[in-house]
């Protein structure tokens, strides 16, 4: 489904949400993995089954993808050292930046992501919230996870000014607290309750 919007003017109480604080036009994709199994257990579903959702479905996509400078953000320490391991197995290049880097790690990370050196970066959610750091040259953001702090989706989709920039958020049902922080409550209804798993948001 397709629900083209103008940044605060949807038919919601904007104060509600964080969308109206999006600056640029953006296609803001958000993708609801499958629902839990019989039999699955609840911790399984939300990290295992996420990661098979994001190997499977998400990164062959960004493999694809002719963007060079793709931030990933991940808002488990646990789920971050995971994809690490996977992008390391892979043999995909790219860098990392998370609370325990250094100012000078990051300030060379920074450099080489901007000059377009490195096509994905991995980040915490921890590293938004104790840093603040803008990136340049983003041209896509994946939220592996519905983020915490709604302001860290408005903090990473401001960075995106480049033409065509594109963001993704995985999420699933059980998501509607954080999610209704970062789309509002009418949006968040849609996304969780309807048959389509993929929207699209414009901001403009």
């Amino acid at each position: 489904a397709v629900v083209s919007t103008q940044s605060g003017h949807y038919g919601r109480d904007s104060s509600k949400d964080v969308l109206s604080q999006v600056l640029y036009p953006v296609r803001q994709v958000f993708s609801r993995m499958r629902e839990r199994k019989d039999g699955e257990g609840l911790v399984d579903y939300l990290t295992t089954g996420r990661y098979d959702y994001f190997v499977d479905n998400i990164l062959p996509r960004l493999r694809s993808s002719d963007m060079t400078s793709i931030v990933i953000v991940i808002p488990s320490y646990y789920d971050y050292v995971r994809i690490r391991n996977y992008f390391k197995k892979e043999n995909l290049k790219f860098s990392q930046l998370s609370e325990n880097s250094t100012n000078k790690q990051i300030t060379n990370i920074r450099r080489d992501f901007a000059e377009g050196n490195v096509k994905y970066l991995l980040t915490t959610e921890r590293f938004f919230f104790f840093k603040r750091y803008k990136l340049r040259k983003v041209e896509q953001v994946v939220f592996y996870e519905c983020p915490v702090y709604a302001e860290c989706y408005t903090h990473y989709l401001n960075m995106l000014t480049e033409e065509g920039a594109l963001s993704t958020l995985l999420y699933n049902k059980l998501d509607g607290e954080k999610l209704v922080r970062v789309v509002g409550d009418e949006q968040c209804k849609q996304l969780i309750n309807s048959q389509q798993s993929t929207h699209v948001l414009m901001s403009e």
